[in-house]
């Protein structure tokens, strides 16, 4: 069962998406604290990580680029999830992100680009 790790600070966001993705078959582990989320990362490798960018105390676009850059994490996806759309080509381009999602966020969206991911580190054998 594929592991997806949340970090977002607005608790109602880390439950829904929860739910529709535990009810989707996948594991997931949620954190509003990127510290407890880092300990999770070294304990419980997951699959993909979506992160929001705008967090307190949290700049998610520099962390996306410090887990792309690290030894340890750079193979691990990470999905940027933000409200506001127009930083999506730098999330990607300049922070090294594997994919973006808008907040809100389409059901259908979101699971195509966790699938297609899922699915591109299979092909890689990854």
């Amino acid at each position: 069962m594929p592991r997806i790790l949340i970090v977002d600070d607005d608790l109602d966001y880390l439950s829904v998406i929860q739910s529709l993705l535990q009810k989707r078959g996948f594991e997931v582990d949620c954190y509003d604290e990127w510290e407890k989320a880092f300990e999770s990362i070294k304990k419980r490798e997951p699959q993909i990580i979506i992160l929001d960018i705008f967090m307190a105390e949290l700049d998610g676009l520099e962390v996306c680029k410090k887990l792309k850059t690290s030894l340890y994490t750079r193979h691990i996806p990470v999905i940027i999830s933000s409200g506001y759309p127009y930083l999506r080509q730098s999330a990607i381009d300049e922070f090294g992100a594997n994919g973006f999602i808008s907040k809100p966020f389409e059901v259908d969206e979101m699971m195509k680009k966790i699938h297609g991911i899922l699915s591109k580190k299979h092909e890689l054998g990854l």
